[in-house]
């Protein structure tokens, strides 16, 4: 629904590949047609959000930041574009060593800067509207009065430089991409930017994944995603459809309590996939099974 008005978002898979419609047309481009419809996923691998590789929390920051601002995805495109072509081109030079790349190098290190330094600015304005969000969140679910929980992101860059403005960042991205040149030549990759990225989950001043228990881990990623929900519901007015793979067989009975409640607390659309109904326990909810078995549909 935009601005009281129904829509109809389609995707059709084929062969071809896939293609996206709004009311029967293609979108000019892929933010149009998410900004017409916004989808939050929670699947078993968001559990190890808090204590798993960093590229699964960098995945998790940019997605959400792409949900409250579709605007961001032309960004991140760019980013991980010039970051792949740079690094084909680091490999050519590591095995070849003829140093004919280095004027095609520096035009991509240009665009890794300037869609580098977005991308730190972006991840930054979400988390300060996140981290609220998600405390408030966090303390619901677990009840907890230990202290205070919060994100920090641990950037490429110094505070002191990001808290300057963006041509500051601009600024020390090209230094520090200068001077990480010979080591990347050396091993044949980017070793340097907001790829490299990541954030943590504090609890006064520990951090959780060194002191937390499995139960603490998973509350905290269950918080993560129920925040992401809430603060896209209360910025745009509608709540995002909720995608849930098959989470409810690894949530032990006191969590998946609490997930559905929160669900129902925020009146959310909730799609739900499951092996097994039981592991749903939806006993008093209602819900409407779709069976599906060898590719075919069944209500």
């Amino acid at each position: 629904m935009t601005a009281d008005l129904p829509r109809t978002c389609t995707v059709e898979i084929s062969s071809k590949g896939k293609r996206s419609r709004i009311d029967g047309k293609a979108p000019s481009s892929l933010p149009d047609y998410f900004d017409a419809i916004k989808a939050i996923s929670f699947v078993p691998s968001d559990l190890r959000l808090i204590d798993g590789p960093p590229e699964a929390r960098r995945n998790f920051l940019d997605r959400a930041a792409f949900t409250m601002n579709p605007q961001f995805l032309d960004v991140a495109r760019e980013y991980r574009t010039a970051l792949r072509q740079k690094n084909a081109l680091l490999r050519q030079e590591r095995f070849i060593g003829s140093g004919s790349n280095r004027d095609l190098l520096a035009v991509w290190n240009e665009r890794l800067v300037a869609s580098g330094s977005l991308i730190v600015q972006h991840r930054l304005r979400f988390l300060a509207e996140f981290s609220p969000v998600f405390n408030e969140v966090h303390q619901s679910i677990t009840r907890s009065t230990r202290g205070r929980i919060e994100l920090r992101y641990r950037a490429c860059i110094s505070e002191q430089t990001i808290n300057s403005g963006l041509s500051s960042i601009r600024s020390e991205m090209q230094c520090q991409i200068d001077r990480a040149a010979p080591e990347e030549t050396k091993r044949g990759f980017a070793v340097w930017g907001p790829h490299r990225d990541d954030w943590t989950v504090r609890v006064g001043d520990q951090v959780l994944r060194r002191f937390g228990s499995q139960g603490q881990l998973r509350s905290a990623a269950l918080a993560l995603r129920v925040a992401q929900m809430l603060l896209a519901k209360r910025k745009s007015g509608n709540c995002p459809l909720f995608l849930l793979d098959d989470v409810s067989s690894e949530l032990d009975p006191h969590r998946n309590g609490q997930l559905m409640a929160l669900l129902r607390e925020l009146e959310a659309q909730v799609l739900i996939t499951t092996t097994d109904p039981v592991n749903l326990r939806l006993e008093g909810e209602e819900y409407e099974p779709i069976k599906v078995v060898n590719g075919t549909i069944s209500r």
